[in-house]
């Protein structure tokens, strides 16, 4: 049998969408779905328990939150507190060009360099779905970095995030974006 080596952030990257297809096909019989308008997203249930539209509706506004506190963090230069943003532990952060960031130590030594060159971040969540217990979410979002000095944006990218409740927090798991411009 021959063995294949995968880049560490593309075994990540399908390690996650392969779990997530999992969740999707794995009660396909009995899964029931919900989905609602949020801003300018969708929202969706996907799993075999019974979620109102009032469900769904309070936990995209508690992930909305959680947006809302890491754009404030990285606007207040404080990579110690969006590191927090992330699971406590196997939380993976991964950007283009370098290694996945593991753990909440080396992503709070990324967002050391990142808030340095990037003075605040805005982020628009175009889908959000959410599995299981409702205790995980799929979110994809783009975004958009100011240097605030600038009235238009430096940069704009994609991302998404695998988000995890923790003793009834949402909080980061699997963080994976790209640069748009």
């Amino acid at each position: 049998m021959k063995r294949i080596n995968l880049n560490k952030s593309i075994f990540v990257t399908a390690l996650v969408i392969g779990a997530l297809v999992v969740i999707s096909f794995s009660n396909s019989s009995k899964s029931k779905k919900v989905t609602i308008d949020y801003k300018s997203s969708v929202v969706s249930y996907f799993g075999t328990n019974s979620v109102t539209k009032a469900d769904l509706v309070k936990q995209a506004k508690l992930i909305d939150i959680a947006d809302r506190r890491f754009e404030t963090k990285w606007k207040n230069k404080n990579p110690k507190g969006i590191s927090e943003e992330y699971i406590v532990e196997g939380a993976v952060f991964m950007k283009p060009g370098v290694k996945p960031r593991l753990g909440r130590a080396d992503i709070e030594k990324e967002f050391t360099e990142s808030v340095k060159g990037v003075d605040r971040v805005e982020f628009y969540q175009d889908e959000l779905e959410f599995y299981g217990e409702m205790d995980v979410a799929f979110q994809r979002c783009h975004m958009l970095g100011f240097v605030d000095t600038k009235k238009e944006h430096t940069f704009e990218g994609s991302y998404i995030i695998l988000w995890k409740k923790e003793n009834g927090k949402w909080l980061i798991h699997y963080d994976m974006f790209n640069s748009d411009k």
